[in-house]
């Protein structure tokens, strides 16, 4: 998965007009064709990609259950390379959507009406990508190389000014053909994707974790801002549902949510998924370390007051700005501890 790593300045222009001449509808309604189960609130999340593992705790949740569990009908709404679930949900067409955390800190700076209400991925599974015989170990090794990526990412520039070297950029287009082309090639990756394709061409391959750098966003949830006002009850029972689904996903038997995945997405393979899953569990991507304090679906004021500080410093937004204006921490599940690993 792929997607959501850049901003550019006509959607928050569109989001905006469009915020203020009232085009948006009240939040945390039911589209007026789609009906609730009996009994049941209609609500809707809409994904940044397509369905694969990275997203596999809410697909969890709504196998298993758990959504109804709680009271809640929920629609996922996939995304892809054509979709635009932020701008969904700042017009309130959307109940629920997500994203990396770096971006909403981008986009509450530019007005975005959007608040994060919890942390479903505890770190950041994007990676630089090289041939494992290449001289590159570190992160200072990139000095003076060119790097197959999004141009303006936030880790570039973090990861440029943290060890005082420069990268020179390629837009990337997602595909991998120039990596087993060319040995020389570094490209930026998700660490669930292209290594395995890589290394399905016949082609031995590593990855520097970008969280390695201290560029860690979480992967979180977001609502629009009058969601917290109006239903905040909704809110907590479909963070709640959806990180009991991502427990149940990290710790569990992750069956159900494959099965959904492999229904809903053609393009993908069970081989596929079933790696994703294990790199996800491999690496801790989900729950992150238990002796930092990190879990699945809690987030604090210090991480992400520190993410803030590190966007303000490489000039992604003008100036930091108080958490509270980012976050809500009302909604962070502090129950019972996740279950011990199998």
């Amino acid at each position: 998965m792929t997607t959501s790593l850049a901003r550019t300045s006509f959607v928050f222009t569109l989001l905006t007009g469009a915020i203020l001449t009232g085009c948006a509808r009240k939040a945390l309604q039911a589209p007026p064709t789609a009906a609730a189960a009996p009994g049941l609130l209609k609500v809707t999340v809409s994904l940044d990609w397509y369905p694969e593992a990275e997203l596999g705790g809410f697909y969890q949740a709504l196998s298993k259950g758990f959504y109804r569990d709680a009271g809640l009908d929920v629609t996922i709404i996939p995304g892809g390379t054509s979709m635009h679930p932020v701008q969904s949900l700042a017009l309130q067409k959307t109940d629920f959507s997500v994203a990396a955390s770096d971006e909403v800190v981008m986009d509450v700076a530019n007005g975005l009406p959007l608040v994060i209400v919890g942390a479903f991925l505890q770190h950041y599974p994007t990676g630089v990508l090289v041939r494992q015989e290449s001289p590159v170990r570190d992160f200072r090794d990139l000095d003076g190389r060119t790097v197959i990526g999004v141009p303006g990412a936030g880790w570039i520039a973090h990861v440029e000014k943290r060890f005082g070297i420069h990268i020179k950029v390629i837009p990337m287009g997602f595909e991998i053909g120039r990596f087993l082309a060319d040995p020389s090639t570094i490209q930026q990756c998700y660490i669930t994707s292209e290594p395995y394709y890589v290394e399905k061409n016949g082609v031995k391959a590593r990855f520097l974790l970008v969280a390695d750098s201290g560029y860690d966003p979480y992967r979180v949830i977001i609502v629009h801002r009058a969601s917290l006002r109006e239903r905040p009850e909704v809110v907590r029972a479909f963070v709640a549902a959806s990180m009991r689904g991502w427990n149940d996903f990290a710790y569990g038997d992750p069956s159900p949510a494959v099965e959904e995945i492999l229904r809903q997405n053609a393009e993908t393979n069970r081989e596929f998924v079933l790696q994703s899953v294990a790199t996800l569990r491999r690496y801790h991507i989900i729950e992150g370390d238990a002796a930092k304090g990190e879990r699945t679906g809690v987030m604090t004021r210090k991480r992400l007051g520190e993410q803030i500080e590190i966007l303000a410093g490489i000039h992604k937004i003008d100036a930091a700005y108080p958490v509270d204006r980012l976050a809500s921490f009302d909604f962070s599940p502090e129950g019972v501890p996740p279950p011990a690993r199998p």
